[in-house]
This record gives C-alpha cells, structure tokens and sequence, in this order.
C-alpha cells in the first residue's frame, strides 16, 4: 500500500507574520542549517536592506529609530525605547544579520530594512484600488498629464531632470516627462509620509 505523499515528508514550519499584515511561511528541513535574518530579508524579496557600514541610508536610519521610538509593539535588545537614535538602529542590524532566530525576523525585517517608494505607495493606496502606473506606452499616460498641476496636486510637481531646486510647470509637462520621473524614482527608498517625492508620485505616478 503507497504512503500519501503528504505523509512521507514532515517539514518543520514557522509562519511570521510582519508588522505591515503580511505573514511568511518559513521552511527548515531537519538538520539543515538555517539561513541568517538577513538572508531571509533577501531571499523574500520584499525590502531593502539598509548599508551598516556607511552613511548611505543615514536620512531613513533616523527615520526608523523616531519609529521605534512612537511604537509600542516593538523591542529590541541595546536600543532604548525613549533615546533611540540611528546608531543604536544600526547597531542592533549590524550585529543581528548574521543570526538564525526566526523569532527576531519581525524585528530584524522592521528596524533594518525598507520598502521601495513604488512598494509603499502601492500598500498605501491598496485601500483607494490604486497602484503605481508602470505603462511604457506615452498614451497611457495622457490621463495623469492632464490631471498634473490641478486640484489636490496644483502644488505636487515633479522637478526639473538635473535642476531638483526646479519643477516642470503644468503648462510644460508632456507623458514622456511624466513617465520617466516615475520610472526613475520607483526604486527609491521610502523615508515618511511627509516627503516630497512620496507625495508627488503618490498623486502623479499612480492610477
């Protein structure tokens, strides 16, 4: 008599789920090594992880440590609840990445990495049915071109390509503008909800 095949291989499981209402399913076969937190940060594919080593990230470092700070659903181990600061947050990623305690993945997940701009804004605006506008076609952007510049986004204009200081005005903006402003700031790192660029692509890259 043949053995089902759901019953010839049991493999221990974890589910985690995440802070923003996602949940994992973490997979480890019996005496198998397990991956570090930062391998399984990567391997998910959902976020950035943020550099350790340098100042690159230092702007959402401070970002997540004000973060911590206001959230009282999350500890960590040497970063203090009422003085956190971007070094504290770095060095608890720095020497937590290389651990396998799949309990500390929330934490890990949270304090040491970041969604992309394109990601958050798309988790934001789930609620409204809207996304960020990926078209490679001109025409398809017609729409949010003719909406740039009016109504709640009168003041949400994206800048001028090499001038950050300026932006392309209502009467000079074309799809093809519009279309690689977005594109080239989708990968981007999200800092808050009170940035700039989160506020202009929530409103002109989205559909």
């Amino acid at each position: 008599m043949s053995v089902p095949t759901s019953l010839k291989v049991a493999l221990p499981t974890v589910v985690v789920p995440s802070a923003a209402g996602a949940s994992y399913l973490v997979f480890f076969k019996e005496g198998e090594v397990k991956d570090s937190l930062k391998t399984l940060v990567t391997k998910e594919g959902k976020r950035v992880l943020l550099d350790v080593s340098n100042d690159n990230h230092d702007n959402i470092w401070s970002e997540i440590a004000k973060e911590y700070k206001s959230n009282n659903s999350i500890t960590a181990k040497g970063i203090s609840k009422e003085a956190a600061d971007k070094e504290q947050v770095k060095n608890y990623c720095r020497t937590t990445a290389s651990l396998t305690d799949v309990n500390l993945l929330n934490t890990y997940r949270d304090l040491c990495s970041r969604s992309t701009l394109r990601d958050q804004v798309n988790l934001d605006l789930k609620s409204k049915n809207k996304s960020w506008f990926t078209s490679t076609n001109t025409s398809d952007w017609q729409s949010l071109k003719d909406a740039y510049g009016s109504g709640d986004g009168v003041s949400l204009l994206i800048p001028k390509e090499g001038q950050a200081s300026s932006t392309v005005a209502k009467t000079d903006i074309t799809p093809e503008l519009l279309m690689k402003w977005c594109s080239s700031i989708s990968s981007n790192l999200y800092l808050n909800l009170e940035d700039q660029n989160y506020k202009i692509a929530s409103f002109n890259c989205t559909k």
